[in-house]
């Protein structure tokens, strides 16, 4: 135990050594002639699983599953591999050798002074094949394997991959154990087999105990465990904490632990400290593995094979001590692969001696500057040794994060200084330092997240962060890089296509001469100086999504909110905003270069160009080339690399390659200047902008949709306004997705065609304002069934409001006291409430139609133009308003005369008349315009029929709930007083004298449910006042239903309990009553409703116990 004590003070590192130092009396051995509990077990043979059944097991070694457990006691390994290193008569000196191990020189800035420090990467192999390798008699393989029910569905391939591509490269003997309900030992050998699967629950406790045994117990000194699960245990109460914390390195041994994490329900917290407590080999070994698919899988077990065959040679020991984390242990044994770091500077060490086993050999370095990869792979490693220490709760030196922080800082800032990105090299350079920078970043506050949080509650949040920060996190950025993009199967063959237009075009590329003013304001380079770069080709090598973030597309920086229906429709793209002097000219290289160093909005992805500036934000560009260069650039436009770089700038998703939104992209940006700068002469660089935007457009123009679109617009205007025509081109249906679209191919065009009359220009601008109020009404309230729209945009709200006040309230008046003069009538000829609600549906109508004949206001019609100047309808229309038409109508060059005509008050009143008559684009369309008298009779009509169906929707309900509260009324007043009990022959004389046909003979026939004990009717109201009083009725029980819906103080059995206490004090009928003693679900009756009750029971009382034969 004192040596125990002794190893938990020992840090990670140190153990190293002083595994090799203590005295080995302290560890037990097993004697010789004793084999251990396992190997007796696996001696029995290894033909079939065998359960490790608790009453076989040496409490010392496994304990109860159930109950209390110790660590078994620690067994040093055989001593022939230390006895073959510590000879000295086998020494092998192979002199001097070349390796790929290599120094570096790591400088940090303290205060003004620069300091460096040394770092090596140990090799990675040895000079002579199996030098340093054990023999086979030193090495054990353990694998521990879930086979729980949830790993069905993993299990093929578990099995197959660990075949395949782990148990080829084990070296030594090989244990298989498999855990389910119990831990079961399957076999000593590599292959695992499908029948070994046997589903059950998860005994993870059991498995931990019984790593720990076989690392503690065995006799070999290289130890390789390979944990595979899926899920927390589930078998006992029996905790795993209970055994991680006893978990201990083992002496003398060193033992690497593979943990492979199936799922997304794995146990990672105790999966991490597992491998922090009983990890004591090479500190490059990643830290988690994770699988979730059968690809995942594979990949994680090729990982996995391939690491465990580099790391089957035995530790090197090094001439000079170093360590494998600053301010950690310094040590002289190192593993293959490993960085080591020295205090000391670079020219001490280039110098060195290594020595495995009995050979040894030196290696002449001369230091190295050290790239930002291998920074990240040095503290990836750094990380790992960190997170082991904090999780095994040992002491982690305390300057290490700063440390990391002047080292990554320094270098960066060296790097920097010679770059000044004017070349694609430098930005490449750039790039990649701001990429390290952004990963340190993330690295860092993971760290402190992992560092600083005791218990994870989200476990695969634990998982991503140990993947990214420690050694292995490369792969998986790789695959979330993959997810962005980066193997996009089409990049090579749309590359090679590019490629072949630059090469045939480059000589015209060079000759194009760049000023200052064709380039990005922030980064002063352009698309053409990126073409003219002698290194253009090297961006292609950064893959797809590097490549559309670093190959500049200069052009107009916009604000356009990010909206779904922009991937299916380019033409609904909206600019919001554009960025004036000095930022006239900006690039996507710019806007990456922001977002990566400053907030990007959370909504829309947009930054600042002048942080401090709001009308500065920008989240696309809209590229545009200068008059002069454009058509030059004509042969890229249209290659399919350059669409996607285009669909990248304005709509900033690089899964996608729309070949319309660079020409939608223009339109709308040129339509969104007719709105900022309505008026002409216009400022000098909206000019210059507008002269690029139609420069650039124009490379568009000549392909055979547009040149048919043109032709179509010109002579088949309503054709080419709708959005699907009846015309077909190349079987395709010709669309008009965004009246921006004919709008500004009708600009382009218009002074390229001498002959186009202005009368064509005018026609085509007035179908335009047509099409742009029907598109913005065409779902005005359709789902609202009392939409008024007729009288929404052609009669003043407050008008046909004081109609209905002054006319029809006076009206409604006199037809409520015509209906229900008499309510007494109501109710002798109504008998339930269900007939009087039809009866007044069918009267509501009929005085509806009486007051419609009379209802001919004479109402002001006249259109609404707030209303239709205010018409958007982005997605629709296009981003477009009222104002810029008529902007756009003047730069059309139409006179004055015309364009007050399009947009007087009367061509108005038409247009929305027709929009609200066709719904649709291709009826609106189709059908001619009517004149205004026209229009105004059709409007006139729609207006009355739509205040009439108002009116009717409203008076309709308050017409027939007038009917029904009056026969409520009527009713209730009637059947006000509790009913008195009636003998027969009562009923009988009473009822011929109301003119009811029945006798003493016929009376059980008439009064089929006559209740002799209460007598009460079951069939006929008993209440004298209603004008049904005794008259036989097989609708009965919905009559008297009407006066108990919804009655909490309705006094249910009130007859039955007077009865039944007829001979009782009042008190006992008021209990029977609150208890509702004789009501079918015992409902109680309050005592504050009782108490208006309490004089009829007592009538009652006297009534029952006077009556003869009750």
């Amino acid at each position: 135990m004192q040596m125990l004590k002794q190893m938990q003070q020992v840090p990670l590192h140190n153990a190293r050594n002083f595994l090799q130092t203590s005295s080995k009396p302290t560890c037990q051995s097993t004697p010789l002639g004793l084999p251990s509990f396992f190997e007796r077990m696996r001696s029995q043979g290894a033909s079939s699983p065998k359960i490790m059944k608790t009453s076989t097991v040496d409490r010392g070694v496994l304990g109860d599953v159930y109950g209390g457990w110790q660590t078994p006691k620690m067994v040093w390994p055989d001593p022939v591999v230390e006895e073959e290193e510590s000879s000295q008569l086998t020494k092998v000196d192979l002199g001097e050798v070349h390796t790929d191990a290599t120094l570096y020189a790591l400088p940090e800035m303290v205060g003004t002074r620069e300091r460096l420090h040394t770092v090596l990467h140990m090799p990675t192999d040895l000079p002579v094949p199996d030098v340093g390798r054990p023999p086979p008699s030193a090495s054990l393989n353990i694998l521990m394997v879930d086979v729980s029910a949830s790993m069905k569905a993993y299990w093929k391939d578990v099995v197959h991959s660990w075949n395949s591509l782990v148990a080829p490269t084990l070296y030594g003997r090989t244990i298989l154990y498999a855990f389910g309900t119990r831990v079961l030992f399957l076999r000593s050998g590599t292959q695992l087999e499908q029948k070994d699967f046997i589903s059950g629950g998860t005994d993870l406790v059991g498995a931990l105990r019984t790593i720990v045994s076989e690392v503690y117990q065995c006799r070999e000194k290289y130890i390789k465990v390979f944990l595979i699960t899926d899920g927390e245990h589930t078998v006992s109460k029996v905790k795993p904490e209970s055994v991680i914390e006893k978990m201990e390195y083992a002496c003398g041994k060193i033992c690497d632990v593979f943990v492979l994490g199936v799922g997304d329900k794995f146990p990672v917290q105790h999966s991490i400290d597992i491998r922090s407590r009983l990890h004591n080999g090479n500190s490059n070994l990643p830290y988690l593995f994770t699988a979730k698919t059968s690809v995942g899988m594979r990949e994680e077990m090729a990982v996995i094979g391939r690491i465990s065959y580099s790391s089957n040679s035995s530790r090197i020991k090094l001439s000079l001590s170093g360590s494998v984390l600053p301010g950690g242990d310094v040590t002289d044994v190192f593993h293959l692969g490993e960085w080591v770091y020295f205090a000391c500077e670079p020219q001490e060490i280039q110098n060195l001696t290594l020595s495995s086993g009995r050979h040894s050999f030196s290696i002449s370095l001369k230091p190295k500057p050290m790239n930002l990869s291998n920074l990240s792979e040095l503290f990836r490693q750094w990380n790992s040794l960190i997170i082991q220490l904090h999780r095994s709760k040992k002491t982690i030196p305390s300057d290490i994060m700063a440390f990391k922080d002047r080292l990554f800082s320094s270098w960066s800032k060296k790097l920097k200084e010679g770059s000044r990105a004017q070349t694609i090299n430098d930005r490449l350079t750039l790039k990649e330092i701001k990429t390290h920078e952004a990963s340190f970043r993330a690295h860092k506050n993971y760290m402190e997240t992992i560092l600083m949080t005791e218990t994870f509650q989200d476990e695969q949040e634990l998982a991503d962060k140990i993947l990214f920060t420690t050694v292995g996190g490369s792969k998986y950025e790789t695959k979330v890089l993959r997810m962005k993009g980066h193997t996009d199967q089409d990049f090579s063959k749309d590359q090679k296509e590019f490629m072949e237009v630059y090469e045939a075009h480059k000589a015209n590329i060079k000759k194009v001469e760049t000023t200052p003013e064709d380039c990005c304001r922030i980064t002063l380079t352009s698309t053409i100086t990126d073409l003219q770069d002698t290194d253009f080709s090297e961006l292609f090598q950064l893959g797809k999504y590097e490549f559309l973030k670093q190959f500049t597309m200069t052009g107009i920086p916009v604000f356009a909110p990010i909206r779904d229906s922009m991937i299916i429709n380019p033409w609904s793209y909206s600019v919001r905003g554009i960025l004036s002097s000095p930022y006239t000219i900006l690039s996507q290289v710019a806007l990456e270069s922001f977002a990566e160093t400053t907030s990007a909005g959370a909504q829309h992805k947009d930054v600042r160009a002048k942080w401090d500036e709001a009308n500065t934000r920008f989240n696309a560009i809209v590229p545009v080339f200068p008059p002069g260069v454009a058509k030059i650039m004509e042969p890229f436009v249209h290659t399919r690399i350059y669409a996607m770089c285009v669909t990248f700038a304005i709509l900033k998703n690089p899964h996608i390659i729309d070949f319309n939104v660079h020409i939608a992209a223009l339109a709308i940006t040129w339509m969104r200047i007719l709105y900022e700068y309505p008026t002409r002469p216009r400022p000098e660089f909206v000019r210059l902008r507008i002269e690029s935007i139609k420069s650039t457009a124009a490379l568009y123009l000549n392909q055979p949709s547009y040149l048919t679109y043109w032709k179509v617009l010109r002579e088949n205007t309503a054709q080419a306004l709708m959005t699907e025509s009846t015309i077909k081109v190349d079987k395709k249906t010709l669309k008009c997705e965004s009246l921006i679209k004919p709008m500004f191919i009708l600009h382009m065009n218009q002074h390229n065609e001498c002959e186009l009359s202005l009368s064509v220009v005018a026609r085509v601008m007035r179908l335009i304002l047509v099409e742009f109020i029907g598109r913005c009404l065409a779902n005005y309230n359709t789902k609202n069934n009392k939409a008024m729209p007729f009288t929404d945009f052609f009669v003043e709200t407050h008008y046909s409001q004081n109609v209905k006040k002054d006319w029809v309230d006076d009206y409604v008046i006199n037809v409520k006291a015509n209906l229900t003069a008499s309510s007494s009538a109501l109710l002798e000829k109504f008998y339930t409430l269900e007939e009087v609600k039809k009866a007044a549906k069918q009267i509501a109508p009929e005085k509806l139609q009486d007051m419609k004949k009379m209802f001919m206001p004479d109402l002001p019609i006249k259109v609404n133009m707030e209303k239709v100047v205010s018409l958007r309808n982005v997605s629709g229309a296009g981003d477009v308003s009222w104002h810029t038409l008529r902007t756009f109508a003047k730069e059309a060059d139409l006179s004055e005369e015309v364009v007050n005509d399009l947009f007087s008050e009367r061509s108005v009143f038409i247009y929305v008349a027709h929009a609200l008559r066709y719904k649709t684009s291709r009826s609106r369309l189709s059908a001619s315009l009517a004149d205004y008298n026209a229009s105004l009779e059709l409007v006139t009509k729609h207006v009355q029929d739509e205040i009439l169906g108002f009116i009717t929707r409203n008076l309709n309900v308050e017409f027939e709930q007038h009917v029904v509260n009056v026969w409520l009324e009527a009713y209730l007043a009637a059947h006000r007083e509790v009913v008195q009990p009636l003998k027969p022959q009562e009923i009988v004389v009473q009822a011929r004298q109301r003119g009811i046909d029945v006798s003493d003979a016929t009376f059980d026939r008439v009064y089929k449910r006559y209740r002799s004990d209460v007598r009460l009717l079951g069939n006929a109201c008993q209440s004298q006042s209603c004008p049904f009083y005794l008259v036989p009725n097989k609708r009965y029980n919905q009559h008297t239903f009407v006066e108990r819906q919804g009655q909490r103080d309705f006094p249910h059995t009130l007859h039955r309990v007077a009865y039944l206490n007829k001979d009782k004090d009042l008190t006992m009928a008021v209990e029977h009553l609150e208890l509702g003693a004789f009501t079918k679900n015992h409902r109680p009756l309050p005592l504050d409703i009782i108490a208006h009750f309490t004089d009829d029971i007592q009538s009652l009382q006297e009534s029952y116990k006077n009556l003869p034969g009750t």
